[in-house]
């Protein structure tokens, strides 16, 4: 496991993530002398706050990048902590939905809600994310 810093709320390290994921899943099918990538031994999982999510156009920027063929990683597991802390605005005025993660929605990817303070339901939650 690999940990990247992010010292900001900008989210300015994800697509440094994925482009570091990718190398990692380019460098195993080299060095194997395979055709294909084997994208369950490398994924990258990105933490970032409600605010950050839904107000960064580095997210809805790396989202778009998620069908590209020399870009995907295969999936990025996004953890979005939901703690209505934004730095610069209310999530009345940030969000255009009820929820942060419906910037999610414009690649139709699956999004889970769960309680954090529910371990059963978040254990839930990333076993489904993982498969």
């Amino acid at each position: 496991m690999i940990c990247l810093p992010n010292p900001s709320h900008l989210d300015a390290i994800n697509p440094v993530v994925e482009g570091y994921v990718r190398a990692a899943q380019k460098v195993e099918v080299t060095q194997k002398n395979l055709t294909e990538y084997d994208r369950n031994k490398h994924i990258s999982i990105i933490l970032h706050g409600d605010a950050s999510f839904q107000g960064q156009g580095i997210n809805y920027e790396v989202l778009q990048m998620s069908d590209l063929s020399n870009f995907t990683t295969g999936g990025t597991i996004h953890i979005v902590v939901n703690n209505q802390i934004g730095f610069t605005t209310a999530p009345s005025d940030n969000r255009h939905g009820h929820y942060a993660t419906g910037l999610a929605k414009s690649i139709d990817c699956p999004i889970i809600h769960v309680n954090a303070e529910q371990p059963i339901e978040v254990e839930y939650a990333f076993k489904t994310a993982f498969e």
